[in-house]
């Protein structure tokens, strides 16, 4: 037993440190950039740090209205934490994604070695301990998870706190009952670190209680208590939260029915309407063309649906954000062995443990299908868990299947060995080689330099207008200047974090699109797109393939 302790604890070690390199490797130089919630992250934790306020003067706020999507407060406070610790960087701003990237890691090597407990018949230890190792090994090199795990995002984050919520309660559920209140405070952590972790973590919540309620009637009642005080805590924060207009402005800014293409669906169902209308066909048109629910339910279930699209899954296909040029979310070898996983799955295992896999995966997808440009990687993210589990079962199965035929096997695990090994490396080659030059567009390269630029020259000029077509360009200025946030409060704060603003300002700077009376002012620099002005510009920053991305000019602006 020691021997085999020591052997799980060198593998696991193993596998940490294959996480911790995929992901601090050059950390945080690639992506090459801070996108724009990156960047209103780190300023809107520094003002807090600082001020203790927010960009728009709010004090300690549970919600954070940044860039009029009201973001949710666990990454945000520890953001807070990690400057505080590491200093006003990028470093800091992506820390605790990265970090927390890598205890998911640990975390589903305990998740799956939890549920594979209730096994004993089936699984000997030895084996529980190879297929806990083996998951965690390939979300460790996975890179759908190393792709978020090296940005701030509030769904990595999510994620690990839905996976502690789970992991948590199944051995509160065995020998450790006292780890129940943790876990719901964990689930409720899930639930204000993004959107879609909040409806992932709150159903997986009610699912768990069903799943495992005998197991929870053996457990102390002062515990019992207070778990409930928890839930009951969480649950009556969650109502307030959906009765406030906060968290409905940043579900409507993303719904899908506000997009250009459900407009037209419910448009042509129109005219089909008046088509059958005008044929005397009434029964028809009234369930299938004059019923909004009806058309509904289909944009919905195509959302839904889209992203169990194997395109999805292992192309390049998504937002170039969330994809690494000609890689995918998952491996393509990993294809057969989640089939396999999923069948044995079913055939092999209890069935609670198969259809708490199974609900992962089919909750995972809900919150996406109601908002536009799906499929959509980050929204879906929790979709990882139940299918790096069922790959890594497919995995020893599969090895299980051939274990009497000793050259076949050793053959069969050095084949998916060398696989596992050149498609991480030529993932990570394209990550670390081809996604800054290819990506960097995407990921709005370019405002460093040109905050940094601007900070240099600006004493030659009385104004400097920064079109607002670049994309949310005050909070990159202030992020990237360290503008003192109490200095920008006393001079009125952000006035709207909206994409269009056109009323933002600080110092001497200008948030606005360019104008007839701009054009008519002296010593009065311009920053914007290429497309905004006339001619040739005074200074030029490109995107890392040479392509322009900002231009500077004291004149010769198109004006709208």
């Amino acid at each position: 037993m020691n021997r085999m302790r020591k052997i799980v604890g060198i593998g696991l070690g193993f596998v940490l440190i294959v996480a911790i390199f995929f992901r601090f490797y050059q950390f945080p130089s690639n992506p090459p950039s801070l996108n724009w919630d990156e960047v209103a992250f780190g300023y809107n934790a520094y003002s807090i740090l600082k001020t203790g306020k927010d960009e728009y003067g709010t004090a300690f706020p549970l919600y954070f209205r940044s860039l009029d999507d009201y973001k949710l407060p666990v990454n945000m406070y520890l953001t807070v934490g990690s400057i505080a610790l590491f200093g006003y960087n990028d470093f800091a701003v992506r820390f605790p994604s990265a970090f927390l990237g890598v205890c998911t890691v640990l975390s589903l090597y305990f998740l799956v070695k939890g549920l594979l407990r209730y096994q004993v018949k089936t699984m000997k230890e030895r084996e529980r301990e190879i297929v806990s190792l083996l998951s965690a090994f390939i979300l460790a090199i996975l890179p759908w998870h190393i792709q978020f795990s090296r940005m701030a995002a509030e769904a990595n984050v999510g994620l690990f706190f839905l996976t502690l919520g789970v992991t948590l309660f199944i051995y509160a559920t065995q020998s450790l009952p006292w780890l129940l209140p943790v876990s719901i405070i964990a689930l409720g952590f899930a639930s204000y670190s993004y959107l879609s972790s909040r409806v992932v973590a709150s159903i997986m919540g009610f699912v768990l209680v069903m799943l495992f309620f005998k197991k929870l009637l053996h457990i102390n009642k002062k515990i019992i208590v207070i778990a409930g005080i928890c839930i009951t805590g969480i649950v009556s924060l969650l109502l307030w939260d959906i009765s406030s207009n906060k968290v409905h402005m940043r579900v409507a800014g993303t719904s899908v029915f506000g997009t250009q293409q459900a407009i037209d669906i419910f448009k042509h169902k129109e005219q089909e309407m008046f088509y059958d209308a005008a044929l005397k066909i009434n029964l028809p048109r009234r369930l299938f063309h004059d019923n909004t629910y009806f058309t509904s339910a289909d944009i919905i279930i195509r959302g839904y649906l889209t992203h169990f699209s194997p395109t999805f899954l292992f192309f390049d296909y998504d937002e170039k954000q969330h994809h690494t040029p000609f890689a995918g979310l998952f491996y393509l070898w990993m294809l057969p062995f989640m089939l396999i996983g999923w069948y044995c799955l079913f055939r092999k295992f209890q069935k609670r443990e198969a259809f708490l896999m199974l609900l992962w995966l089919l909750l995972a997808p809900i919150p996406a299908s109601i908002t536009w440009d799906i499929p959509h990687a980050i929204r879906v993210y929790s979709m990882v868990i139940p299918l790096v589990i069922t790959t890594s079962l497919g995995m020893y199965y599969s090895f299980g299947y051939v274990k009497h035929y000793k050259n076949i096997r050793l053959f069969l695990v050095g084949f998916i060995g060398v696989l596992m090994g050149i498609s991480s490396y030529y993932y990570f080659h394209q990550y670390m080689l081809h996604l800054p030059i290819e990506r960097s567009k995407d990921w709005v390269y370019g405002r460093k330099e040109m905050t940094e630029y601007l900070e240099k020259n600006k004493s030659k000029y009385d104004r400097i207008i920064v079109s607002s077509r670049l994309e949310w360009p005050y909070i990159f200025m202030l992020y990237y200047s360290k503008y003192d946030p109490k200095k920008y409060l006393e001079q009125g704060g952000t006035v709207s974090g909206g994409w269009a603003e056109e009323r933002n300002k600080y110092d001497i700077y200008e948030f606005h699109k360019f104008t007839n009376e701009d054009h008519r002012s002296l010593r009065t620099l311009f920053v914007g797109k290429p497309e905004e002005f006339g001619t040739s510009p005074s200074h030029i920053i490109n995107f890392l393939d040479g392509s322009p991305a900002i231009y500077m000019s004291e004149g010769n602006i198109k004006t709208q």
